[in-house]
This record gives structure tokens, C-alpha cells and sequence, in this order.
């Protein structure tokens, strides 16, 4: 089986793809600081293991120690999926300087440095592997308030074109995943924004109004881009490299 590394692995998009590796055999290093969200999905009782790894990713030796650390546990990645992420809204006058700080050390430097110690793992085991990223629908399109985060998105998005190029003389494939709105709890955050801003503070007329963007007629589940993520880490995908993947319930193809 798999030896699976992902970070921002204790809720969300991340927890669900944690339960489809572990529940199909696979061990899951997750990286996070939300030991006791992880360590719950770990007592769920997969097949595979789930083990906790203190990470903070905006630190690159902290990444660099916690990745070492799940190599010793349990071998070399040949799965990364690179999902820890933080989003604030706010619009161009509004912006505060240490939100602007956060979202891009979380968002972009913290990728930069999971993949740069992961791959470099990859590499010298010498039996390739996939590095999926967590992009956005919002490396495509723009959003309001989401300046800032829709920017290292789409940095993200790059970085998954130049990588893809740079790691595949080591049989390493890379992709992103590109999700509209999905319900997390990061995105609750977010809605309360909207919903302050917009509908008087009804949350719930904020999530209906987002999924009248959309085709399909509704946001994503976290289950749903787990899905997409597992597929591109299995040999059916092995043709992929390099792609930015919508999973957007068609809001790209308007």
C-alpha cells in the first residue's frame, strides 16, 4: 500500500481525503496543528493507520523535521497531497498586513516547502510517485474579497505546471485540483463574511446564493473532491501530469 503524506489533513477537504486512503489500507502521515481533530479521524478504525505530525507549515524546518520524522515511521511518500491552506477576505482597502503575511506563508511558501522536502524524499527512494496541490476554482476565475488568497491559488496552479516539468525525470507526476465552494469549515468563515456583507447576516441566504453560481445547483462536499484527489494519485491517472483539474459544478464552463 501507499504511503500517504498530507498536510492540512484534520477537517475538510483534507480529513475526507484522509478517511479514503486510510479506509482503502493505505497509512496517512497527516501534517497539521490540529492534533486532536487528526488524532479523532485515527480512532474512526480504518484499515490503513492515520498518525499525527506536528506541522506548521510556514515553517520550513518544522516541515522539514515532521516530514523526516513520517519517513522514519513509515517510509517515503508515494502520495503527497499538499492541502493545508488559510483563507480571510477582504477587499483592496481594507487589507491588513499580517493577513496578507499569513495567506501567502500558508498558502504558497507552505507548498514551496512540503513539496521541496517531500519530493526530494520521492527522488531518492527512486520509485517516483504523484504530488497532487490544492489549488482553486479561484486560480481561473476571481472572487470578491479574495484578492490575496485567489493570488496564491493561482501561484499554486503555476507551481503545479513548473513541477510537473521539473520531477518527471524522476517518475513523479503533479497536478492540482481546482474545487469551487465546497462546505468546510473554513469556508463557514467565510460565508459569515459574505453573509454580514450582503444578506444581513443570513448565512443561509449567503451558501443559497453561492450555489445559484453554479450549474449543478449546489456547492461540493469535501467527499466529493477527495474522490478527484485519490484518482489522480493511482496508476489509472498515470498519463496526467501537469493538468489543472475543475471540480466546479460547471462554474468554469459559463
Amino acid at each position: 500500500m501507499a504511503s500517504v503524506y498530507i498536510t492540512g489533513g484534520a477537517t475538510g477537504i483534507g480529513a475526507a481525503t484522509v478517511r479514503k486512503f486510510a479506509a482503502l489500507g493505505h497509512d496517512v502521515a497527516v501534517f497539521d496543528i490540529n492534533e486532536r481533530a487528526v488524532l479523532a479521524l485515527a480512532a474512526e478504525g480504518h484499515s490503513g493507520t492515520v498518525t499525527f505530525f506536528q506541522t506548521d507549515v510556514r515553517d520550513r524546518a518544522n516541515v522539514r523535521q515532521a516530514i523526516a520524522a513520517a519517513a522514519i515511521h513509515g517510509g517515503p511518500p508515494t502520495v503527497l497531497f499538499v492541502n493545508a491552506g488559510m483563507q480571510k477576505l477582504a477587499g483592496i482597502f481594507e487589507m491588513e498586513d499580517d493577513d496578507i503575511d499569513l495567506i501567502i506563508d500558508v498558502n504558497l511558501k507552505g507548498a514551496l516547502y512540503t513539496v521541496a522536502e517531500a519530493a526530494a524524499l520521492m527522488r531518492d527512494a527512486g520509485h517516483g510517485g504523484t504530488i497532487v496541490l490544492m489549488a482553486s476554482d479561484q486560480a481561473l476565475v476571481g472572487k470578491e474579497g479574495s484578492i490575496v488568497y485567489g493570488a496564491t491559488k493561482g501561484a499554486v496552479a503555476q507551481m503545479a505546471k513548473s513541477l510537473a516539468i521539473a520531477l518527471s525525470p524522476y517518475g513523479i507526476r503533479v497536478n492540482a485540483v481546482c474545487p469551487a465552494t465546497v462546505k468546510t469549515p473554513l469556508t463557514e468563515k467565510v460565508f459569515q463574511w459574505l453573509a454580514d456583507k450582503h444578506f444581513d447576516g443570513d448565512v443561509d441566504a449567503a451558501w443559497a446564493a453561492e450555489a445559484e453560481l453554479l450549474p449543478i445547483g449546489r456547492v461540493a462536499e469535501p467527499e466529493e473532491i477527495a474522490e478527484v484527489v485519490y484518482f489522480l494519485s493511482q496508476p489509472a491517472s498515470s498519463f496526467m501530469t501537469g493538468a489543472l483539474i475543475p471540480v466546479d459544478g460547471g462554474l468554469t464552463a459559463q
